[in-house]
């Protein structure tokens, strides 16, 4: 499976591969790889990005097209609450250290602070960068379609986290979201749409605006609110 790589900004390359992301931050005295796409020679990858430095491997979630190429890289972390789903769709057992909300990862210029996110995975986190001013947030925050249906998701527990990162970019935290999916990088103003779309989903209000693909189930709609959209299920 081939990558396409990108500069996003200063020192950070978006690697692509078939409709997701992964994010490379190299520092003088390191590089932060953040999820490994579906797999693929990822390693060789970062080598030609970063050379022999050392690379940590930083998870979001364990979802299938984010877990792919882990085994090429020794250091790993991940929330623990998504150990048995990295466990139940890898078929391997979790090679990672735990992570938890406020450790903080450096290389070079970039310091990463762990903000743990569940909703849509019980385990996903999303990495910080106040001084750049930039959150990286596997899934939960992007222009495309979040995943809102399935195993492992809770869109009141995803509605609260998006309201805490609400928060925190109200605070100054950060203005700029690199996304796993859609685009690479967007305004991170778009967080109001998520919430506002969490809650008519969640309050039954949700009007669907086309099917979702055809390889979901059939009771699964699309739904939008502004630059907002989700794949749900809505029970009745």
């Amino acid at each position: 499976m081939e990558f396409t790589v990108t500069q996003v900004d200063k020192n950070i390359w978006a690697i692509d591969q078939q409709g997701v992301r992964s994010f490379l931050l190299v520092g003088e005295d390191g590089a932060i790889l953040i999820d490994t796409c579906f797999g693929g020679d990822l390693a060789s990858v970062c080598r030609e990005l970063c050379g022999d430095k050392p690379v940590t491997l930083l998870t979001t979630h364990a979802d299938p097209d984010h877990i792919g190429g882990d085994g090429q890289f020794p250091a790993q972390y991940l929330h623990l609450a998504d150990f048995l789903r990295y466990e139940a769709v890898s078929k391997h057992s979790a090679h990672a250290k735990p992570l938890a909300e406020g450790n903080t990862f450096t290389a070079g210029e970039f310091t990463l602070e762990v903000v743990y996110i569940p909703g849509h995975t019980p385990g996903s986190v999303a990495f910080l960068d106040r001084k750049h001013k930039f959150l990286i947030a596997g899934d939960t925050v992007q222009n495309g379609s979040v995943f809102m249906f399935g195993e492992g998701r809770d869109l009141r527990a995803y509605l609260e986290s998006v309201k805490k990162l609400e928060d925190l970019r109200q605070e100054g935290a950060f203005d700029t979201v690199y996304a796993s999916h859609g685009v690479s990088r967007i305004s991170a103003d778009i967080l109001p749409d998520l919430i506002a779309l969490a809650q008519e989903l969640l309050a039954g209000k949700g009007t669907p605006v086309g099917p979702a693909p055809d390889r979901f189930p059939p009771s699964v709609k699309t739904y939008r609110h502004g630059r907002a959209q989700m794949f749900f299920e809505q029970v009745m």
